[in-house]
């Protein structure tokens, strides 16, 4: 993997990711829904991670549609152990940081439902280029989900109760908001960081040095 292609698609994908969560939280304000600066600041570092997410699996660059897929499961788990293993602590840190932010996800099941949709969608859109779409990686993310969850409910064991009042949000918040911060950091990653990158790192490349995934 090419640290430093995923380092500087890292920080074209979180500048305007972080302007856009500013503007989210001030219409939030305005709208007389306050939120605590524990909840505001968890937001920011979960939202960081799926650009970081999005930036790892390839989907950071420009491609045009050209699926490639792998329906057998199981098979490439066992013929690339390190991969299988890079693809659940992917996800684990999802399967953690919801039940943090939000009370509605604090079920495995709905942990598990999230970690497969997110992997779908992925999955989805790697279809046009990003990557090849393999069903292993589908049950490695949702099985890396579920552990994430696993050690949010070792940890909350011995965190101070004040915990939730100073990051969780109750009610359907938890339903809108995550599927705004995904939605938007894919259309980020998408649309808005590749122009970022070119005017930040392009000039460092040769004329005829062509943007790849490694």
């Amino acid at each position: 993997m090419d640290w430093e292609f995923v380092v500087r698609h890292l920080i074209s994908g979180s500048i305007p990711t972080i302007a856009a969560l500013i503007l989210y939280f001030v219409v939030l304000h305005l709208m007389g829904r306050k939120q605590t600066a524990g909840h505001i600041i968890t937001s920011f570092v979960f939202v960081i991670y799926f650009i970081g997410l999005l930036t790892v699996t390839g989907i950071c660059i420009r491609a045009s549609f050209s699926p490639r897929f792998s329906f057998i499961p199981f098979v490439d788990m066992i013929r690339g152990p390190v991969d299988t293993a890079l693809n659940i602590l992917l996800f684990m840190p999802l399967g953690f940081f919801l039940p943090v932010l939000y009370e509605k996800y604090d079920t495995l099941g709905k942990i598990a439902l999230v970690g497969f949709l997110v992997s779908l969608s992925v999955e989805i859109v790697q279809m046009f280029g990003f990557g090849a779409t393999d069903i292993n990686d589908l049950i490695t993310n949702t099985i890396g989900a579920c552990l994430g969850y696993g050690f949010f409910k070792m940890l909350i064991k011995v965190a101070p109760e004040s915990w939730e009042k100073q990051i969780r949000v109750e009610g359907s918040q938890g339903y809108y908001e995550l599927l705004i911060f995904w939605v938007c950091s894919v259309l980020i990653m998408l649309i808005i960081q590749p122009p970022i990158y070119k005017a930040l790192f392009a000039a460092g490349m040769g004329s005829g040095e062509i943007q790849v995934w490694q």
